[in-house]
């Protein structure tokens, strides 16, 4: 399994978990274009398989956020 964090002020805030690194992925890239905050996938380990910031989103897509 892999789950979608959102990053708040203090921590990470765990949102949605996924069978698959990829769907967590463009989960997480989607939510990070809708809302402009930062996510990130990690594994059961607690091993970050990505993150997804508002930065990367507007390099990457060329969209604003």
């Amino acid at each position: 399994m892999f789950t979608i964090e959102r990053k708040s002020e203090e921590h990470w805030v765990p949102e949605i978990a996924y069978r698959t690194e990829i769907k967590a992925f463009v989960q997480a890239r989607s939510r990070c274009m809708a809302t402009g905050q930062t996510y990130r996938v990690v594994d059961r380990e607690q091993d970050v398989a990505a993150v997804v910031t508002p930065e990367i989103c507007k390099l990457i897509y060329g969209r604003s956020i």
